[in-house]
């Protein structure tokens, strides 16, 4: 937890009993921000259908997060660096891309749940969803030297996978805290379609823009041969980061308050 500064600089000048009533309020605060929103419907154990209605419902309040609530945005996560071509050699060429942000998820549609029993642990947890398109913006560094071009450039870049189908198969266990269930994800495999890949470099051969333009538009006309090549270095990265979204959520939510039980 962190306190705003100008209270954590104020607590050595307030008394034991100021202290426990700022502590109380406090910790109120905290634990109303832990909870599934009120307004979101709550299910029983195993109904797939409510299960993924209420999930959609979430997503359409607070995919871009809640402050007030302590919720995560969904609209604009962190991915972590990804080299995606390392070729060294005579002919060599090496392609990174950095600062990445994945936008699009907050718009994602559950078309298919199942696993979310009173055991998840005994069950297969498959999630699918689809999603209209899914960005990623940010850097990228090419460096590659050929017979007869040389290049050593830097710039912006923007992925943009259209109409997406993911199925999600999540491993999880059921670890206990102060007596409490709490659902751990630990591993999640994708599988993944979709319709279309658009691939906006720019830069890339800093002396000459036709070249840029032409090396873009090869990509983008050929890009099911470009993404089968990439696909298997990529989703791993793109999936690590709506696991680690997820897991932000459910790690303070006791597993059994997400349903009804009675």
């Amino acid at each position: 937890m962190i306190f705003d500064q100008e209270i954590y600089e104020l607590m050595p000048q307030l008394d034991l009993g100021s202290k426990t009533i700022l502590f109380v309020y406090t910790w109120k605060a905290v634990s109303d921000a832990l909870q599934l929103p009120g307004d979101i419907q709550k299910c029983y154990f195993g109904d797939d259908k409510c299960i993924a209605e209420s999930t959609n419902q979430y997503l359409r309040k607070y995919g871009k997060g809640n402050i007030d609530l302590g919720l995560p945005p969904f609209d604009n996560l962190p991915i972590d660096d990804i080299t995606l071509i390392n070729s060294p050699g005579p002919l060599w060429i090496s392609y990174k891309l950095k600062n990445q942000r994945l936008k699009g998820f907050e718009n994602a549609t559950i078309t298919g749940i199942t696993g979310f029993n009173r055991q998840p642990e005994m069950n297969k947890m498959i999630i699918e969803l689809k999603i209209p398109s899914l960005v990623c913006h940010g850097d990228y560094e090419l460096r590659g030297r050929g017979v007869i071009l040389y290049t050593n450039s830097s710039g912006s870049t923007k992925s943009d996978l259209q109409n997406v189908r993911l199925k999600l198969n999540i491993k999880n266990f059921i670890e206990y805290r102060k007596n409490r269930r709490y659902l751990k994800v630990y591993g999640v495999s994708t599988q993944i379609e979709l319709d279309r890949w658009i691939l906006t470099a720019d830069n890339l051969f800093k002396e000459n823009t036709d070249l840029t333009l032409l090396l873009n538009r090869v990509i983008n006309e050929n890009w099911i041969e470009f993404w089968n090549e990439i696909e298997a270095t990529i989703l791993p990265v793109y999936t690590k980061s709506i696991l680690n979204i997820v897991n932000n959520i459910i790690y303070n939510i006791p597993y059994d308050e997400l349903f009804l039980t009675h």
